[in-house]
């Protein structure tokens, strides 16, 4: 299966009027493979509903700018939903290889 999709990066806050922070975040598109595409459901304490996890391993075409930003990957765009990613592996350049966890829901470019 192949991803196509966006990679938000965290950089650094941006103060737009004194004392207003607004989060640097920037999103690049990128393309690659699914490495593994599953999901589960996980038990949440005082909560009725479960959580939905996925536990998803994407390959995507490293850039430079991957390679510089590694470390600042916050979440990952795909069929809609903004994932959280909970870890990337660039030991294999040309690909950096993204593990997803749970829905992302923090800040994002747009927000």
């Amino acid at each position: 299966m192949k991803f196509s999709g966006k990679v938000g990066f965290w950089l650094k806050d941006v103060e737009t009027k004194p004392g207003v922070y607004k989060p640097g975040i920037v999103e690049k598109h990128y393309t690659g493979d699914v490495l593994r595409n599953s999901r589960r459901f996980q038990q949440a304490e005082n909560q009725q509903n479960e959580n939905l996890r996925i536990t998803n391993r994407l390959s995507i075409i490293s850039d430079l700018y991957m390679q510089k930003n590694w470390g600042s990957v916050k979440y990952v765009s795909w069929n809609g939903v903004n994932w959280s990613v909970s870890s990337v592996d660039i030991s294999s350049y040309p690909r950096a290889i993204l593990e997803l966890g749970g829905v992302y829901n923090g800040k994002t470019s747009t927000t």
